[in-house]
């Protein structure tokens, strides 16, 4: 049966193009009706045109498609919530949130970067997040029902220029685990997944014509758009995961614990450190933590998960 998000509503932030663009397009062919938010800034944050968040709902309407513009910042409470109620004001509900917005202004030395650039960096991608991701939670929460698909990105690995866009980017992968593992420790259906995507945007022409180009041949908006989708399907069976999406191709990415060395606390020096450190480097038979209590030594002896269900 084909997939569709009949009578779903739908947010997408940073949708006036590229991948954001994408995502809103998809949810709407298949029946979502979807808020197109976009503050329409430049690279480096600055000024807005809602122009790009208009031209995409309208887009999405010409195609016969059910789409309204917003132009807030995501990057304070006061910009999120008017996002989150003009959503509720015309469809009475949310239940879907791609949080896509983000931008790189900090490149070059790390000697070179600005404390604005830092902070420009972090308040879009990561406090945008976090911002829109409580501006929806309490009525998914009260409902019993949410998607929440984060957006974060390969720099996540570490990148040659640059250190404010992987550290939001980084912090997108710890919201998603952190509202992951609350809803699923109290039975709720929301779900909160986040992807890495490889697409070509506004920004590869940053990279230069050559490498913009082969984005574009390559690793067009829409190949990334099927996987993020699903992600936030009513059927999508995992939570708090992450993939590398883009190209036609998608892979989780997971972050593991090798089983390393143990000894008694008492007699572990940084000799024993030294002559065991391959042993605690080596993957295999590595784990999966399904949460922070799930990664503690079962060996000390305590009921780490009974500990855990006070905190989580």
């Amino acid at each position: 049966m084909k997939m569709t998000f009949d009578g779903r509503v739908a947010i997408v932030t940073g949708a006036g193009g590229g991948l954001g663009r994408a995502y809103a397009m998809l949810l709407a062919q298949r029946g979502a009706r979807v808020l197109v938010n976009d503050l329409g800034g430049d690279f480096m944050g600055q000024g807005a045109d809602s122009s790009y968040a208009a031209a995409v709902a309208d887009e999405i309407r010409g195609a016969g498609g059910v789409a309204i513009a917003n132009g807030d910042s995501v990057a304070g409470r006061e910009g999120a919530d008017r996002i989150v109620a003009q959503a509720m004001e015309a469809w009475g509900r949310v239940d879907i949130l791609i949080n896509n917005a983000g931008l790189v202004t900090s490149r070059g030395p790390l000697w070179e970067m600005t404390d604005a650039q830092w902070e420009t960096d972090i308040r879009v991608a990561a406090t945008g997040t976090y911002q829109m991701c409580r501006a929806v939670w309490k009525q998914m929460w009260d409902r019993d029902y949410g998607r929440i698909l984060n957006v974060s990105s390969g720099s996540f690995f570490g990148m040659g220029s640059g250190l404010g866009y992987p550290a939001a980017k980084g912090a997108t992968w710890g919201i998603t685990r952190a509202l992951a593992v609350t809803a699923d420790h109290h039975g709720k259906n929301v779900r909160v997944n986040c992807v890495m995507p490889t697409a070509a945007s506004r920004m590869t022409h940053l990279l230069g014509e050559e490498v913009d180009s082969a984005m574009k041949r390559h690793y067009p908006p829409e190949a990334a758009a099927p996987v993020a989708a699903y992600l936030v399907h009513e059927d999508v069976p995992c939570n708090g995961e992450m993939f590398r999406i883009g190209g036609g191709r998608f892979r989780r990415v997971f972050i593991g614990i090798t089983p390393g060395y143990r000894g008694k606390p008492a007699e572990l020096d940084m000799e024993t450190v030294r002559d065991n450190f391959a042993q605690a480097m080596s993957p295999e038979g590595y784990s999966i933590p399904r949460n922070s209590i799930d990664a503690l030594d079962a060996e000390a002896g305590v009921d780490w998960a009974a500990f855990g269900a006070g905190i989580i």
